[in-house]
């Protein structure tokens, strides 16, 4: 059996490889981690027109159509050069969840902008510190209004988007909590930025007081999603 990367997926590894070389030196890191600025968006920007964040998104939410595999290629070129940039929130995570559970018009919305560096997106899930349970979600959504406050949100100083993890209803444990898509640049979302230990990355505290949030894939997608990603935080 072989295991090993196919010619075309060599290529592409090569490819982004020089890209990094040339355009994400250890100098340009440094700059970026001790330096004011959150991500290097220039960077970002060359990665999309490279096709790198739009990888694994299909074609007609303007990406570049390719699979699960040749993301993990990218991924791993982009951590072997330290790359600044918010690729872990906008297109491991908020992408997919919008790929796998969003609705069309969600999709459209979105994913062209996701996978274009025009905007930037995170997953808004944690709320203070230790593990995170069902009952200790506290953000709640009423009337298509969400209020809480999620602290830490990786990138949450930067996003446009975030997919939100928040109560929908009484009762307790997951069956209790939906995934939302809130638009961060509307009225009710203010953020703070956090101090960390990590300079990699950029964390913010997101408060939400009456923002609008839209049920990720309308219904039931989103709750579904949801377990699962409580299943495995447990």
């Amino acid at each position: 059996m072989n295991l090993d990367f196919s010619e075309e997926q060599k290529a592409l590894k090569d490819q982004v490889r020089r890209f990094l070389e040339a355009r994400c030196t250890p100098a340009a890191v440094r700059t970026i981690l001790e330096g004011p600025l959150p991500f290097d968006r220039a960077l970002y920007e060359g990665l999309a027109e490279l096709g790198v964040l739009g990888a694994a998104i299909p074609e007609e939410y303007g990406g570049v159509g390719l699979s699960h595999l040749e993301l993990c290629v990218v991924a791993e070129e982009l951590g072997r050069a330290l790359a600044p940039v918010p690729a872990a929130s906008s297109i491991y995570l908020a992408a997919e969840f919008l790929l796998q559970a969003g609705t069309e018009a969600q999709k459209r919305a979105w994913l062209p902008r996701l996978a274009g560096g025009k905007a930037v997106a995170t997953f808004a899930f944690a709320e203070g510190q230790g593990r995170m349970t069902p009952d200790k979600v506290q953000a709640a959504v009423a009337d298509g209004r969400l209020s809480g406050v999620k602290s830490p949100v990786p990138d949450g100083d930067v996003a446009d988007m975030a997919v939100v993890l928040a109560r929908s209803g009484g009762g307790s444990g997951a069956g209790a909590l939906s995934l939302f898509v809130v638009d961060l640049a509307g009225p009710g979302v203010s953020r703070e930025t956090l101090n960390t230990i990590d300079p990699t990355r950029s964390q913010a505290r997101l408060t939400f007081d009456g923002a609008g949030a839209e049920p990720l894939g309308g219904s039931g997608d989103g709750w579904h999603i949801t377990t699962q990603v409580m299943d495995r935080a447990a």
